[in-house]
């Protein structure tokens, strides 16, 4: 009988602990929470991963200022330039350009002509914004890969630049990924536009009315 009081309090206990539990869940690790949680943190990833260029193309921006004023000093104070300034430069030059391209591209930040959009209705619009990138975006494949061919010529014959004798493999491959990257920027963002336009901010310019989002 004391055995069977026993394991009948046991399991009423273990039920009560259940059900307190279910009443009362763990803050933070239900699978809803730990979802979201595991979903932010993908989308910082993706964000810090879509930065990263950008951030890249600024330090270079900013070592190249360091070394033109140290250049300009040195040749003015003790006639002494840095000689390898000219191939930095175009190397720094490279870096910065096609670094900014795919966020360029992304943002809609280049230079665009819009002379007969004003007259066109939102679809119309949309649907222009999409064959547009997507076609951009296309197009750019085409250099990425020829840049890429290139890229492995230039390792084939042992390419060097002048001064500093750096592999121009290098910089041409950078060039040929920051060109794909680009290509595939230009379709995303044409995509983004006819489905969700509301991702990319501002979607028209807020100068113009007519580009307003409200009326899509």
């Amino acid at each position: 009988m004391a055995d069977g009081k026993a394991c009948a309090m046991t399991k009423s206990g273990r039920d009560a602990g259940r059900h307190a539990a279910a009443s009362h869940p763990v803050k933070g690790t239900t699978p809803a929470v730990l979802g979201a949680a595991g979903h932010a943190a993908g989308w910082r990833f993706l964000r810090f991963l879509g930065s990263a260029p950008s951030r890249l193309a600024g330090v270079v921006l900013f070592l190249l200022m360091v070394m033109t004023f140290f250049d300009v000093v040195l040749r003015s104070a003790i006639n002494n330039p840095i000689e390898s300034a000219t191939e930095l430069t175009r190397l720094a030059l490279a870096i910065i350009v096609f670094a900014s391209l795919p966020a360029v591209s992304y943002k809609g930040e280049h230079i665009i002509v819009d002379l007969m959009e004003g007259v066109m209705g939102p679809r119309i619009r949309r649907v222009l914004d999409l064959l547009v990138n997507v076609a951009c975006g296309i197009l750019l494949l085409w250099p990425a890969w020829r840049v890429w061919q290139l890229a492995m010529r230039a390792r084939a014959y042992g390419d060097m630049t002048e001064y500093l004798h750096i592999p121009q493999v290098y910089i041409s491959v950078f060039i040929a990924v920051m060109t794909f990257a680009a290509a595939v920027a230009f379709i995303a963002r044409g995509l983004v536009l006819f489905f969700r336009p509301g991702l990319i901010h501002p979607y028209r310019s807020p100068d113009n009315p007519v580009y307003a989002p409200d009326g899509d």
